[in-house]
């Protein structure tokens, strides 16, 4: 079935472009059945006493080998008939199966496929090798610890690099590699296997443990400085962020929403830290709570606070709290997430207390932007955070006390938009500051005044989304409108389409051009809310607003944001994005 798709440029040419999805495959299908049925096959291979009839064509789009051996006037690119050496026929046949249906792989021919697409530099079929054993790595190394010893070296390499190698600890990973070079004592491949594993996702005492009693760390001067540079990246703990390096990188199947705090009711504040995952239940239904996980909550419950990730951490600053006498108000303190560890770690407070402010994190500082004080006094400061030196310090503030405000990082910058000053003054302004100059600048003004909204960057685009405004009578007025701002035109253009449902004081997160609201408040039903908005603008021209899954719980002043997935589960994200999964779109 064709799916006819038609662009201005086709209007302008009066050509319609149609496009089959399925066109690939069905391709490929029958020329695999030519190759069975010995039909429009230009050449034979053989290997050991068989003989495999294939198209000089698609051996030559799979493999560097082929295309030379067919195309540089060697003498088998005439030849009907080619013998191969160095692979046996099993091994050829595996490989051809995979390159004419992209086959699965099994526990019976992986290694032996692996042999072939190195043999006949097979990439794809290489790739799909190494992602089979990063899956089945542990259930090798357990049940089948021979034949893990008996992985080439090259494979377990590019297996060890994989950020993906999540079915190990790596504690577990440095067991498997010191045995696989003690085996047939291959220890020429110590420095650069042991450089594969991340000693910064070890805890402490297990590195300690290595630095004085593993003969390998203590014989090997390269063994001896990973363990040393782990431990010296530990005892630096809040400087952590800042020095992240290959061997400190989290290992994980794919990046996930998480949502932290927010305020179910009008007095109770959220410590639970969540993250979307789907991977218990497949085909759960996409409204259901049972889509979230719940991970270490965080010291305290808090609510309007900001959330930002500094090297795969997530800080999580200020916000309103609720103490036991019932009364809530604005905090300094601030904490930070080590998705590794699944942890907390207490960092310095800010040095004003601050709720409905923004937080960005640019380059190695955190800045915090106006807001109101635990005295409900809105603020014009702005300080910034240097996790090197765990210590907060003002720099140039904002030109009015400003609060309810929207911001992001983009292109280096910091932006601020819109909010409500402390004469209670609606802004449509949209500023700049840049951290070289440590100066604010004004951009274009917003095409109607925002608070309460969120703002987010894709490709270049600011985009402004919900809150509210007042109308003639001084009353509030959702904004159901999304307005896009170009940095290189700083030019403002409302976008042709809009939220489903107007959404304040929410959560936001970007990945993979989609944007993410999350929860917030209606000033319909004064109720928080728990729907997610999603903004899709993947595909230029077809950009689309649908809800993706539902909160646990309805909740405004919660904050959101992107992270490896622990690595102790693997969240199916696509069940997060995919079109089939939306509950409405415009």
């Amino acid at each position: 079935m064709c799916v006819c798709v038609c662009s201005s440029r086709e209007m302008l040419t009066g050509q319609r472009l149609c496009q089959s999805k399925s066109h690939q495959d069905l391709v490929l299908s029958a020329l695999n059945q030519q190759r069975k049925d010995g039909l429009l096959c230009d050449v034979t291979l053989v290997a050991g006493e068989q003989k495999f009839h294939a198209h000089k064509a698609v051996l030559a789009a799979c493999s560097d080998y082929f295309r030379a051996m067919f195309s540089l006037c060697m003498v088998e690119s005439e030849a009907d008939e080619v013998t191969l050496q160095g692979v046996t026929s099993v091994g050829l046949k595996h490989a051809l199966d995979f390159a004419y249906t992209g086959q699965e792989l099994s526990s019976v021919n992986y290694l032996e496929l692996y042999r072939v697409a190195d043999l006949f530099h097979l990439p794809a079929l290489e790739e799909a090798v190494v992602g089979f054993l990063v899956e089945h790595l542990s259930e090798l190394s357990q049940s089948r610890q021979d034949e893990a010893l008996q992985l080439p070296y090259r494979l377990l390499r590019e297996v060890l690099k994989s950020d993906r190698l999540t079915s190990l600890s790596e504690e577990e990973i440095w067991k498997l590699v010191v045995l696989w070079l003690e085996h047939d004592c291959r220890y020429q491949y110590t420095e650069d296997l042991l450089q594969h594993v991340r000693y910064g996702l070890m805890d402490v005492p297990t590195l300690h443990h290595l630095a004085h009693s593993h003969p390998l760390v203590q014989s090997s001067p390269t063994a001896a400085a990973l363990v040393d540079e782990a431990l010296d990246y530990h005892h630096a703990t809040f400087a952590q962020p800042l020095r992240q390096s290959a061997r400190t990188r989290p290992r994980f199947q794919s990046l996930t929403l998480y949502i932290a705090g927010g305020r179910k009711r009008e007095v109770s504040r959220v410590r639970e830290l969540r993250y979307f995952n789907p991977a218990a239940q497949e085909h759960v239904r996409v409204a259901g709570g049972s889509n979230w996980s719940e991970l270490a909550p965080m010291p305290t419950g808090r609510s309007h606070h900001c959330v930002a990730v500094m090297g795969n951490f997530l800080f999580v600053v200020g916000g309103e709290v609720e103490h036991a006498t019932g009364r809530t108000c604005a905090v300094r303190t601030a904490c930070r997430y080590d998705p590794r560890g699944n942890r907390w770690t207490e960092i310095a407070p800010m040095k004003a207390c601050r709720e409905h402010f923004v937080l960005g994190a640019l380059g190695q500082y955190l800045y915090a932007v106006g807001g109101r004080n635990e005295l409900r006094q809105v603020l014009p400061s702005v300080e910034r955070y240097c996790p090197k030196r765990n210590k907060w310090m003002f720099v140039q503030p904002f030109d009015r006390s400003l609060s309810c405000h929207a911001g992001c990082v983009a292109d280096n910058l910091l932006w601020v938009s819109g909010g409500v000053t402390n004469t209670a003054q609606y802004q449509n302004r949209l500023m700049v500051y840049d951290p070289e100059q440590d100066q604010w600048l004004a951009r274009s003004p917003m095409l109607q005044r925002r608070v309460y909204h969120v703002m987010a960057a894709v490709r270049r685009q600011l985009y402004v989304l919900g809150g509210n405004d007042l109308d003639y009578n001084n009353d509030r007025i959702l904004v159901r409108h999304i307005d896009s701002y170009n940095m290189d035109l700083d030019q403002w253009t409302r976008c042709s389409f809009s939220l489903l449902t107007g959404q304040n004081e929410s959560g936001i997160a970007v990945h993979d051009d989609r944007i993410y609201v999350v929860g917030g408040y209606s000033i319909w039903t004064n109720e928080p809310l728990a729907c997610i908005q999603v903004l899709d603008l993947s595909s230029e021209g077809k950009e689309e607003v649908f809800y993706g899954p539902t909160l646990p719980f309805a909740s405004n002043g919660i904050a959101a944001c992107f992270l490896p997935a622990p690595y102790f589960t693997c969240p199916n994200l696509q069940t997060l994005q995919v079109p089939h999964h939306r509950i409405g779109a415009v």
